[in-house]
């Protein structure tokens, strides 16, 4: 039986197979910078309370779920749901990404976020401050926020 031109073939698929490397789009210092403008682009809209240019920051079937509300799917909807904030008092945000990271088109930033919030009951706003995960979705060499998911480090007042 001869196995010599058998096993020199499979070391060197073997070999191929290991040293081709992933030949896909890489993710690089850049595209942390972008991440971390697009980041920025989003607390300027909000602050400004401009719903428009928020959701023109997700792509096109965005997604934003927060808390103890429904899943917000589409940019119109993304948009609708900035406004709502708008309209309830939500104001001056602040966002602090303590880690951007990816792999070719797609990214996440953890962090976290604070905000005021009007009271209902007619107190003064009061600050809130939580968490969040976003994922990033690159196309057409444009960055754009695909999820957005956050929580409050603080309990819901009953309702």
């Amino acid at each position: 039986m001869r196995r010599g031109p058998f096993v020199a073939f499979l070391f060197v698929a073997i070999m191929s197979a290991t040293c081709s490397g992933n030949s896909g789009p890489r993710f690089d210092k850049t595209d942390v910078d972008n991440i971390n403008r697009l980041i920025e682009d989003l607390r300027t809209a909000f602050n400004a309370k401009d719903a428009a240019k928020a959701a023109a920051l997700y792509s096109t079937t965005g997604v934003v779920m927060p808390p103890n509300k429904p899943i917000m799917r589409g940019r119109q909807f993304v948009e609708q749901y900035y406004k709502d904030r708008f309209a309830e008092g939500a104001s001056d945000l602040e966002l602090g990404a303590a880690d951007v990271s990816g792999q070719g088109t797609l990214a996440y930033a953890n962090g976290d976020y604070r905000l005021n919030l009007v009271s209902s009951d007619g107190k003064p706003p009061r600050r809130d401050r939580g968490k969040f995960l976003w994922i990033f979705r690159e196309s057409n060499n444009q960055w754009l926020i695909e999820y957005v998911i956050f929580s409050s480090d603080f309990v819901t007042p009953s309702a």
